[in-house]
């Protein structure tokens, strides 16, 4: 029954994972009109598709990879063997961990630092009731 609240695949959204699609078709898919935020919106599946298809041309993965307002576009353009290293270095300051990584991976550089991440000890003083003395620093 879950099946039922499964919805098709688009034709759109076929064409933007189709390797065979023209570069310059893949470049009209990432410009949709629509909510790109929408669940079930043509103009953001397509872009996610057009950022993960081998056949992109390296200018529309640029465009998509700069677009600071889709994760998820980023997230595969950075996957994506089109993707020059330059861009690959703008990447790897990335607002988005997943994003950054993936591109300092493909760069062969280590993940990106993340501050606190290591749990230190802290001292806490055990007070003595009756006399207000430290016993244990």
């Amino acid at each position: 029954m879950a099946a039922a609240h499964m919805r098709p695949m688009t034709s759109l959204r076929d064409e933007a994972q189709n390797p065979s699609t023209s570069p310059e078709r893949l470049h009209e898919l990432i410009n949709l009109p629509g909510d790109r935020g929408q669940h079930d919106s043509d103009a953001g599946w397509c872009r996610e598709y057009v950022a993960a298809n081998p056949s992109v041309a390296l200018a529309t993965l640029q465009e998509l990879a700069a677009d600071m307002d889709d994760v998820m576009a980023r997230r595969n353009a950075v996957s994506n063997p089109v993707l020059d290293d330059q861009t690959l270095w703008m990447m790897i300051e990335d607002k988005d961990d997943l994003t950054a990584d993936a591109a300092r991976e493909r760069l062969g550089l280590a993940p990106k630092p993340r501050p606190n991440t290591i749990a230190r000890g802290v001292r806490i003083p055990v007070i003595d009731p009756k006399t207000g003395r430290v016993i244990k620093p």
